[in-house]
């Protein structure tokens, strides 16, 4: 009996927070600028693949 490898996807939602405090969800890679909602700071840029974060992340989401 063969076994099938069923691939398991690179990206994630990721918790973040901004300097200003305020905790908002962005996706790991992320295809344009994500700035916070209060302040309006960027909080992720793309750069290719996985995104350049600027905020300190929280939680993985899965």
């Amino acid at each position: 009996m063969r076994r099938r490898y069923i691939p398991q996807p690179r990206s994630k939602f990721l918790k973040i927070t901004c300097e200003c405090g305020n905790v908002q969800e962005v996706f790991s890679h992320a295809t344009s600028r994500v700035t916070c909602r209060v302040c309006g700071k960027t909080l992720a840029e793309p750069s290719g693949g996985i995104s350049k974060l600027y905020g300190e992340v929280i939680e993985v989401l899965d």
